[in-house]
């Protein structure tokens, strides 16, 4: 485990899957919304990521994330939100869970 703080606050971090820091560019796309957004992919691991974006439209919960210009995509479901700053889970777009 490695301990890590918030603030004046010390954490223990549990999660199992270690994150990769890269702070890479990337763009998303919403169903149902015209255009493609920036975000700043802050970490990743193979089941989700940790994003940055100033432009996330509050409702949201799922969207699709490229890193190459949409030549690939995964599909990403959000899992918890801070401000501007979201965790998301990959997950197969014929199993994704939309709040429609």
């Amino acid at each position: 485990m490695i301990k890590i703080s918030l603030g004046d606050v010390p954490m223990i971090e549990r999660r199992a899957l270690e994150r990769i820091e890269i702070n890479q560019p990337a763009m998303l796309h919403l169903d149902r919304v015209c255009g493609i957004y920036p975000c700043m992919v802050m970490d990743f691991h193979d089941q989700g990521a940790r994003l940055h974006s100033s432009t996330f439209h509050i409702a949201a919960f799922e969207f699709d994330l490229s890193f190459d210009g949409f030549k690939t995509t995964k599909h990403c479901h959000v899992v918890w939100r801070d401000g501007n700053i979201c965790g998301v889970e990959f997950v197969d777009r014929s199993h994704a869970r939309t709040l429609r």
